[in-house]
């Protein structure tokens, strides 16, 4: 079954220059940013470690640490391990700034934090997976610090983006939702249904819908939403979630859909998507759990926001990646009594 599809994850993106081959430090070095990557700072911080043991003189290595620590909410030790990044004079900043940014806002200096994205996003070239990470990261600075004038602008930048389009519009949703802005909200998931909405999901919404199967339920509801039509919207994704709750994200719609009704409680949008990040399949789960992030930066929460986020990155990486089992680095034995139990 179709699904909305959310593109505001982490991105590392570890290129190994200038091996011919791989060597040890390299592989330790690969398994860290994957586990980062995937939601799992506390696993990579190991790997990390060991790979700035034996290459203590590159800068990625300790950057990715650094921002390692600064996902595990070690925010003061992130902020140090950052301090240690030498690169050449000249050259562009790397994750060191995005790690400084998300320990300044898990320290609530959210003002700091976005002094510290800002310039990454100013310096970093825009086609960097550094520079589109601290875009994401911006935007949630710019929410705790109170400035959603930069906050949407931000977002109206990353929507140039076609990939990130939905996204962005969502997060938008999410903010207006959760200051009672009804009309916003109506509009941003218009837009957002417009840009995802299939030609059979048109074609059923034209029909009497009697007897159909759930996919076609789904696709005539996120229709529905395109044309403005909130109440079938709501009607049939409902019917979808309660036959078949865990094939689609039929509940993460109907969260935002209730921040569109101006009868509901300014509250709905935040209760039904907490409600979504605990039931529903693996994918929805995830979708949720990130946009249940930006409700925590709303309210001011950024150290449950990033374990939201994180939550989210971890099953939505398994939905989408091959389970692997990735053993954790074995200290060496240096004394005899190492072996002994």
């Amino acid at each position: 079954m179709n699904r909305l599809s959310l593109y505001f994850v982490l991105g590392v993106t570890v290129v190994l220059a200038g091996c011919q081959q791989p060597v040890a430090s390299d592989l330790t070095m690969s398994r860290g940013a994957q586990l980062l990557a995937a939601g799992s700072p506390k696993s990579a911080i190991p790997f990390l470690t060991q790979t700035i043991a034996s290459t203590p003189d590159g800068p990625e290595p300790v950057a990715l640490l650094a921002l390692a620590y600064a996902l595990d909410l070690q925010g003061d030790r992130a902020i140090l391990q950052a301090s240690s990044v030498h690169r050449p004079q000249g050259s562009p900043p790397g994750w060191e700034l995005v790690a400084i940014g998300i320990a300044q806002m898990t320290l609530h200096r959210p003002a700091a934090a976005v002094a510290s994205l800002q310039r990454v996003v100013t310096e970093v070239p825009a086609d960097s997976p550094v520079s589109a990470a601290a875009r994401q990261w911006l935007v949630l600075a710019q929410i705790l610090n109170n400035d959603s004038e930069g906050a949407e602008r931000s977002l109206r930048t990353l929507a140039q983006s076609p990939a990130m389009q939905p996204s962005c519009i969502l997060w938008s949703a999410v903010v207006h939702a959760c200051r009672g802005q009804t009309a916003q909200v109506a509009e941003n998931l218009t837009q957002c249904a417009k840009a995802v909405v299939s030609a059979s999901g048109q074609q059923a919404l034209s029909t009497s819908l009697v007897g159909a199967d759930d996919q076609t339920l789904y696709d005539a509801g996120v229709a529905a939403i395109a044309q403005g039509d909130f109440t079938t919207a709501q009607r049939l994704l409902a019917t979808v979630d309660k036959r078949n709750p865990d094939a689609c994200d039929a509940s993460v719609w109907l969260a935002l859909l209730a921040g569109a009704q101006p009868r509901e409680d300014s509250l709905s949008t935040r209760s039904l998507l907490k409600q979504a990040c605990e039931t529903g399949s693996m994918q929805a789960r995830g979708l949720a759990n990130q946009l249940f992030s930006v409700v925590c930066a709303v309210e001011d929460r950024p150290e449950e926001m990033i374990q939201s986020m994180l939550a989210g990155q971890r099953m939505m990486s398994r939905h989408t990646q091959p389970q692997r089992v990735i053993e954790q680095p074995k200290p060496e034995s240096v004394w005899f009594s190492d072996n002994m139990k």
